[in-house]
């Protein structure tokens, strides 16, 4: 007997974006994607005023995946040669950004739920707040930022930190005090 998809597909549209999205909806909650829906705009909005190389006069289409670790594994290990599961994946397009196209596909964001639950349970974050700073990480890698270097890494946890500041989400990369 087939086993019956419980993949969901939904796009969430603005003046500037277009986001595409598909969703295993055997573990991902209706719960936290409407949660994500609901302050997904808000999350682009800080994001446009923030990041230098962003163009808001372009139609930015981005295609999101919220999916599972097995999934997230095999992408890891195909295209980047690691054979685990991450929270994140992002692969951005090839497509020239300064092109003289109204529409730009920057790229794919892929999430892993059990990945992010299980961290959100160890830093004693909330699911949500996690998710939102992992799509403000993909999106910067979308765009060309990276953490190969340390300054790099700095620069780029900086501006996740201040878009983060905007939405009312702690800093996720201050050390936890247990006392």
């Amino acid at each position: 007997m087939k086993k019956e998809s419980k993949d969901i597909y939904k796009v969430w549209k603005n003046n500037t974006f277009t986001i595409e999205l598909n969703i295993d909806g055997t573990l991902w909650t209706k719960d936290l994607v409407n949660s994500f829906e609901k302050q997904l705009f808000k999350i682009l909005n800080e994001f446009s005023k923030r990041v230098d190389n962003f163009n808001p006069e372009k139609k930015n289409l981005i295609s999101v995946m919220f999916s599972t670790d097995k999934k997230v594994m095999q992408l890891n290990k195909q295209f980047r040669n690691i054979n685990k599961p991450t929270n994140v994946l992002s692969f951005p397009s090839l497509t020239n950004y300064g092109s003289k196209f109204k529409e730009v596909f920057l790229g794919d964001i892929i999430f892993s739920i059990e990945t992010i639950l299980s961290e959100a349970k160890i830093n004693n974050i909330s699911i949500i707040d996690h998710l939102i700073h992992l799509f403000i990480h993909g999106l910067l890698h979308l765009l060309g930022y990276d953490h190969k270097t340390e300054d790099d890494a700095r620069d780029m946890e900086n501006l996740e930190i201040t878009i983060l500041e905007q939405l009312s989400i702690p800093n996720p990369y201050e050390i936890k005090n247990e006392n």
